[in-house]
């Protein structure tokens, strides 16, 4: 059957070779369209007893889960101390009005909910929400611009930005840069090498060209699928580390 295949192709190979370009092209035009469509998410099963539970709280009670989480530390002075209230609600104000944030609560807005306190009194915890569950786009967007601008220094005060905007920004950003620095090396020494076993340029070319044809047709073929089902948003999720696969 190969052998058939490779005589058919090597007799119409200039056919093939146009074909091959054509298809390559096709791909690439098309396949990059899903990254405009891609989303984050996937780390949660739908079908497991917790995340049944989550959406039932998220969906029927309307319990949501901050997005971030900024804690104020006020060194050796309590938290209830006038100043630190003073400058814990007007931080709480200027966070409020941030573009992505739905609601804030803190210690001094809640009534002095003890929860929101630390077991020594010196740093208490504002709780940020905004729009998209957690390691959302929304999410991580939100947790980006708090631990930029409230994380560090603020007025005598130390702030700390957690929670799982921040995380989800975090893991991001590090597999990005991981992957592209991984990239860097990996794709010349790849080609350097190739040269070494084949000798030529252009034999040693034809591996990297498969594989970025490979990967073009990977991106093409989840947009087709999002078509087919009716519009339905892709998801990327980071594998471990090791790239980003799709789900839909």
């Amino acid at each position: 059957m190969f052998e058939k295949l490779g005589h058919l192709i090597f007799k119409r190979r200039k056919s093939a070779v146009i074909l091959f370009v054509v298809g390559i092209l096709v791909a690439g035009g098309f396949g990059s369209l899903a990254f405009s469509r891609l989303d984050s998410g996937g780390y949660s099963d739908p079908k497991s007893d917790s995340y049944k539970v989550y959406k039932y709280l998220t969906e029927e009670l309307k319990l949501s889960d901050p997005a971030v989480v900024i804690i104020v530390d006020s060194g050796s002075t309590d938290v209830t101390d006038p100043v630190v209230a003073q400058k814990g609600i007007a931080l709480e104000k200027k966070i409020a009005q941030e573009e992505g944030v739905t609601k804030t609560l803190s210690y001094w807005t809640s009534g002095g909910e003890a929860t929101l306190k630390s077991a020594d009194g010196k740093a208490a915890y504002i709780l940020v929400y905004g729009d998209g569950e957690a390691f959302t786009p929304e999410s991580q967007k939100l947790g980006k611009v708090m631990q930029e601008k409230y994380d560090g220094p603020y007025e005598g005060l130390t702030l700390y930005a957690g929670g799982v905007g921040v995380v989800g920004h975090a893991i991001t950003k590090k597999i990005s840069d991981d992957l592209k620095i991984a990239e860097l090396i990996s794709i010349p020494l790849t080609f350097i090498l190739l040269v070494l076993v084949f000798g030529a340029l252009a034999a040693s070319a034809m591996p990297l060209i498969v594989g970025v044809a490979a990967i073009l047709g990977a991106f093409f073929y989840p947009l087709f699928i999002h078509f087919v089902y009716n519009g339905q948003y892709l998801r990327a999720q980071p594998n471990h580390g090791h790239g980003p696969w799709l789900r839909y």
